[in-house]
């Protein structure tokens, strides 16, 4: 039986922060809870990425870009906006 010591300890893999996104790299919306450039690099879920990558769609570069005809139709059909459009 091996002691505490003697195990192996794993690194835990750096979670990411919004302090170490590059200049360059950052929304021009200035950022926040719903910027989709926060949310890609801190790896948090992004209902529109899901879709447009499933219908093989470009994603938009950042959340104040406007949506092509293609993704707002796809976004129209599978009732993603719905609630902004009540």
């Amino acid at each position: 039986m091996k002691t505490r010591s003697q195990t192996k300890t794993e690194k835990q893999p750096k979670q990411k922060s919004l302090n170490d996104m590059p200049v360059d790299a950052q929304c021009p919306c200035g950022g926040g809870q719903s910027c989709l450039v926060d949310r890609r690099w801190l790896g948090d879920w992004c209902p529109e990425d899901d879709l447009f990558n499933k219908l093989n769609i470009p994603l938009r570069k950042s959340c104040i870009q406007p949506y092509t005809l293609e993704q707002e139709m796809a976004l129209t059909q599978q009732s993603i906006t719905y609630r902004w459009n009540q």
